[in-house]
């Protein structure tokens, strides 16, 4: 069974879960969850203020009829799932480390900033940073997975360190800029300055061609022995009816065209004005 929080009473302003998450609470008793310090700016109040608990503590969460002023959901969690019901604030599975946590409703900017494990699904849209490094970060998400059905805003993975982000729809300006490495999927369009200053990583544009400046070339590098090792891990990863989302669907749907007629593939190499090392692919015609 899961433990359920149900907010009955709207925050005053911005206030922070970090912490409030299912493998944290798991050992705790209804009034110690109760009781627990929610922080809002230099004040703290008790969780039972805003939140009624309802079920039993285990590796499952569910947060109800929460909106965009409860920020950190998720944030430093280790393990077990979290479904929200509802909006989630800025810094969504901040330092999330794993487990899995569901978003059915839009996310805010800086979802998953220093994430290095476990899987996010938002089934809205989310905010601009997303696998981003925060201000004082010198990396942004070092690993685990992230999938976005609706769209991303501006500078998703920017400093992106390691793992995966997946958007069903259209990432914004400075997408995949500054990349360090890992993998970033975008099934529809992107805005300005994709790939700025890219060093490493891939980025695996799906559904858009890819607008190269002077610093990138295209290649003739054959890549089909990656691609066919990436398509099957999708079709593994996302085929029905394990998906949790229309978007995975998709993505393993796309997989198993690609299987079954390969598609015509150009790469190109860059940001050659910094390590240049960084990959772009894109598909079709």
């Amino acid at each position: 069974m899961s433990l359920v929080l149900t907010q009955h009473q709207p925050p005053p302003g911005r206030i922070s879960l970090a912490g409030i998450t299912p493998d944290r609470l798991a050992e705790l008793g209804r009034e110690q969850i109760e009781r627990l310090p929610l922080q809002w700016g230099r004040e703290s109040f008790a969780l039972a203020e805003f939140f009624r608990v309802s079920g039993t503590p285990g590796d499952a969460l569910v947060l109800r009829g929460a909106d965009r002023r409860f920020c950190d959901v998720g944030g430093g969690m280790a393990g077990g799932q979290l479904m929200l019901e509802g909006a989630a604030g800025d810094r969504l599975a901040s330092g999330m480390q794993g487990g899995r946590v569901l978003v059915q409703g839009h996310a805010g900017d800086f979802a998953a900033c220093g994430m290095s494990g476990g899987e996010v699904h938002v089934l809205g849209n989310a905010g601009d940073h997303l696998g981003a490094a925060m201000p004082w970060q010198g990396a942004g998400m070092s690993g685990g997975r992230v999938v976005v059905q609706g769209d991303a805003g501006a500078r998703c993975g920017d400093r992106m360190r390691r793992g995966e982000i997946f958007i069903a729809g259209s990432a914004g300006d400075f997408c995949a800029a500054r990349m360090v490495a890992g993998s970033i999927v975008v099934a529809g369009g992107t805005g300005a300055h994709t790939a700025y200053a890219m060093r490493r990583g891939t980025l695996l544009l799906l559904g858009t061609p890819f607008m190269a400046g002077p610093t990138f070339v295209q290649t003739v590098m054959c890549a089909d022995a990656y691609l066919g090792l990436v398509w099957r891990d999708w079709q593994a990863r996302f085929a029905a009816p394990r998906a949790l989302s229309a978007a995975t669907g998709a993505f393993g749907a796309f997989a198993r065209r690609a299987l079954q007629a390969p598609m015509p593939v150009r790469r190109w190499m860059g940001d050659l004005a910094t390590d240049g090392r960084g990959e772009v692919f894109t598909f079709g015609a």
